[in-house]
């Protein structure tokens, strides 16, 4: 695989100026989550904490325990699906995805579970080319640029990820963490949804994973919705939000903002998911005029439904896997504890090719 940058992420002035902490053998800042888990594990200056951490961290590979699964035959090709969690989250085991697509029962079969369980993986898939990952999510929806549709590319200087370029495949955003400048988009949230028109589903592959830690969890909004009160979902169903992106997503130094429904109905299953997520929504839109402390106790109520156990899944990220969410329906969040060890990861977005179904809108009979 080849890699070219515009400017590699090491000559990234915000890289470099990050990258000054590490140079002054300070530790990661504990008011950030991977700070504070390497607080938890280690101590000293910051060389020392990163061999007290490798030390810990020297594990074997070995595979232990049972797994449970459903076995399905699909063109030919015996798969095992292991759901993650009863309502969400199936890794499907035995498919080859530059090769196994070729029919459309495949891509059909495939389709119709992702719409069931929210995100699908694939495990083993690191043979795939940045062009190969391009024609699998093609099967799917119209690939977007790197944060959905074109129209808003983020070029600010603080962003990280922009400067890193595959070669013929400039759609592809990579996510690289290390010792040096540790990140994790630790909150959780749907992505880009300060789009105007946020991006259907999002593929992401693992190229490089920590032998420990940087799992991405999901969680399940049709739950979320469920979840509210009967009052609460009377009171903000016909309410809108808004998403504020953040200062990495600002182009020419502006930040984007888009208003989207509180409640918002799936357009291909009809059912009501919650569109609420910390990640990136701030408040309620001033045109309902809700007071400020029944916003904020709304805002909570909703926000208190992210995570809970019940509702999530774990994937615990190898090199080659492969997981593909509906960003209509689940949100994620990485997991910021696997500092110092080096993460990379390669995204995609998928648009509907629909564009009638891109907006988000609530019609409250279908929910």
């Amino acid at each position: 695989m080849s890699e070219s940058a515009v400017t590699s992420i090491e000559e990234n002035p915000v890289y470099v100026r990050h990258a000054e902490r590490a140079r002054a053998n300070k530790p990661p800042s504990k008011s950030t989550p991977m700070g504070a888990v390497a607080g938890a594990r280690a101590h000293g200056a910051r060389s020392e904490m990163v061999a007290q951490i490798r030390d810990q961290d020297e594990l074997v590979t070995a595979t232990i325990g049972t797994m449970h699964y459903k076995p399905v035959t699909v063109c030919g090709v015996d798969l095992k699906l292991e759901p993650l969690q009863p309502s969400i989250g199936t890794v499907v085991h035995g498919i080859d995805l530059a090769k196994d697509l070729a029919e459309p029962e495949m891509v059909v079969f495939l389709r119709n579970l992702w719409l069931e369980r929210r995100v699908i993986m694939f495990r083993n898939q690191n043979h795939l080319t940045p062009r190969q990952q391009v024609e699998f999510a093609s099967h799917f929806g119209e690939i977007g640029v790197r944060y959905g549709e074109p129209g808003h590319e983020p070029n600010s200087p603080r962003d990280l990820s922009h400067p890193v370029v595959i070669d013929g495949v400039p759609e592809m955003l990579v996510l690289i963490s290390d010792e040096k400048v540790p990140g994790a988009a630790s909150n959780w949230h749907a992505d880009a949804t300060w789009q105007k028109r946020p991006p259907m589903g999002s593929v992401l592959m693992c190229r490089e994973a920590p032998p420990i830690g940087g799992d991405t969890c999901f969680c399940d909004c049709y739950s979320m919705w469920q979840g509210l009160s009967k009052e609460t979902k009377e009171r903000v169903q016909h309410l809108t939000a808004i998403h504020e992106g953040g200062i990495n997503h600002q182009m020419d130094g502006k930040t984007p903002v888009s208003q989207h429904p509180v409640a918002r109905t799936h357009p291909e299953t009809g059912r009501t998911t919650l569109y609420v997520q910390q990640g990136f929504v701030r408040r309620l839109a001033p045109e309902h005029g809700i007071p400020e402390d029944e916003e904020r106790a709304l805002l909570r109520e909703m926000k208190n439904q992210e995570g809970r156990l019940e509702y999530t899944c774990r994937f615990r990220w190898e090199p080659g896997s492969i997981a593909m969410w509906d960003n209509r329906a689940v949100l994620h969040s990485a997991s910021a504890d696997f500092w110092p060890h080096r993460r990379r990861m390669e995204r995609l977005t998928i648009l509907d090719y629909d564009e009638s179904r891109r907006t988000p809108y609530y019609a409250p009979a279908s929910g």
